[in-house]
């Protein structure tokens, strides 16, 4: 059973920075911080300690993290599972993201898309390759061709 969560905070510390692995693979990461929130026994609202992640992001979506945030912007991660470590007496967890989002709980945002590049493959969610310009792209609506 694999494990997959949420997490919305704010970009803190620096900017989202490019990496790379010793093997050559580049990747974006930037610290959230996430101060949960809830009503204490008498009904006021209380705030909890914060919590820190480490989030990694690899590939387009990483592109697409360094080119939409920096620090401040308030975010929604999600990811399929995590790792913890220990860093300045703050436990950290360590997050490989599925998926980074503005979060529009404090402001807005205006979504832009990419063109598709045609010669590359899409992952799906099962983890099959498509060619990038694959049947979605091309397909006719049923509606339209009868």
């Amino acid at each position: 059973m694999e494990f997959h969560f949420a997490v919305e905070g704010q970009i803190v510390k620096r900017d989202p920075e490019v990496f790379a692995t010793a093997n050559g693979n580049q990747g974006v990461r930037f610290e959230l911080a996430h101060k949960p929130t809830y009503r204490d026994a008498s009904g006021q609202w209380a705030e909890g300690r914060t919590q820190f992640f480490d989030i990694v992001a690899w590939g387009q979506l990483a592109d697409n993290v360094l080119a939409s945030f920096k620090r401040y912007d308030q975010v929604l991660v999600t990811a399929r599972g995590l790792y913890a470590h220990e860093s300045g007496g703050f436990a950290h967890l360590k997050v490989t993201a599925d998926n980074v989002a503005a979060s529009l709980r404090f402001g807005t945002a205006t979504p832009e898309r990419k063109p598709r590049d045609t010669t590359q493959t899409v992952r799906t969610a099962d983890g099959e390759d498509l060619p990038g310009d694959d049947a979605w792209n091309t397909a006719t609506p049923a509606a339209a061709a009868a």
